[in-house]
């Protein structure tokens, strides 16, 4: 990969300053960041960037749409990483993420954000939308046994301690009428 020359630079800021993030993308934003994406910085707050991920290739249609909904904020296509069986792609970095961050970022430790879920995020910020993004994200059937007796679908929640995902399972019962409850997945 060659360095972007001074010009590139330049066309890419001023890019930048064209886009907006829509309505629409927020929410997709917030579903995807309760389930598999990540947000990040690399100056120390100033911007953010999405990454989104998604093991094997049977998720592989799924990223190939959030990759076209986001088709303007990034500037290159999905990458298949073969030794973690793993496709992925990355946003710009860009100051209108800043709103996520705020939902999302703690505080930044170095370019590492840590997720977390802040009270009322549901009730305030998850939408329909939101919502649906989330579950096929990191969602999936609550149970493969055919004889056992609930039905419904499980949101894998691994990267959140237990109190925040009481605070998603108080939010959905909330927003959504959705009984809620934790169960260990994987030890988590």
């Amino acid at each position: 990969m060659t360095k972007p020359t001074a010009n590139q630079k330049k066309a890419l800021r001023e890019y930048k300053k064209t886009l907006s993030l829509s309505k629409t993308l927020f929410e997709i934003s917030v579903g995807t960041l309760l389930g598999d994406a990540s947000i990040q910085t690399q100056d120390g707050g100033k911007t953010y960037r999405l990454k989104f991920q998604q093991s094997e290739n049977l998720h592989r249609d799924y990223l190939m749409s959030l990759h076209r909904e986001f088709d303007d904020w990034v500037l290159s296509p999905p990458f298949f990483d073969v030794t973690r069986n793993m496709w992925s792609f990355q946003t710009i970095s860009h100051s209108d993420f800043r709103k996520l961050a705020q939902l999302f970022v703690l505080e930044n430790q170095g370019n590492q954000c840590q997720k977390h879920v802040q009270p009322n995020l549901v009730e305030h910020y998850l939408t329909p939308r939101g919502l649906a993004y989330w579950i096929m994200d990191d969602g999936g059937r609550s149970c493969y046994n055919r004889d056992y007796p609930r039905k419904g679908f499980a949101l894998n929640t691994h990267g959140f301690s237990q109190p925040e995902i009481e605070i998603l399972c108080q939010g959905l019962q909330n927003r959504y009428g959705l009984d809620c409850w934790l169960r260990a997945n994987k030890n988590k």
